[in-house]
């Protein structure tokens, strides 16, 4: 009996949420995740494209080419803080009510979120994490 009143619990509690959601909701929250997966795709690419670890050391040092690449990811980590992790932190929040936080595509984008800043390769899964809320969202 448990289990079926926390099922009815859940059901309702999404009801609630549901009802208070609008299209214009949905709807901002689809354009707000678009345009933040693409400004993730050109952080990335401008990044990526000035990225020491990409080019040969030439004449340089070991030491002195892994300086570089360690102050490029550094660089690169405080304008991701900077320019996208609040805004992932807002879509995700949006998300996280227009949805509900039980939601398969939400704790997905939230788990990757976290170590999005790491690398590209996590850049590129973050961007991909919301394209998925995207789809759910706009088959609301």
């Amino acid at each position: 009996m448990d289990g079926l009143h926390a099922w009815k619990i859940n059901a309702e509690m999404a009801a609630s949420r549901d009802s208070k959601v609008t299209a214009d909701h949905v709807g901002s929250a689809i354009v707000e995740l678009e345009a933040l997966r693409l400004e993730i795709l050109r952080f990335s690419s401008y990044w990526q494209s000035f990225d020491p670890a990409h080019e040969p050391p030439l004449k340089l040092s070991f030491e002195e080419h892994s300086r570089n690449i360690s102050r490029h990811s550094q660089l690169r980590v405080a304008a991701y803080e900077e320019q996208i992790s609040p805004r992932i932190s807002d879509t995700l929040s949006l998300a996280t009510i227009i949805l509900g936080p039980d939601g398969a595509e939400v704790r997905n984008l939230a788990s990757v979120s976290e170590y999005a800043r790491t690398n590209y390769l996590s850049m590129m899964e973050c961007a991909r994490a919301l394209q998925k809320v995207k789809d759910v969202l706009a088959m609301r």
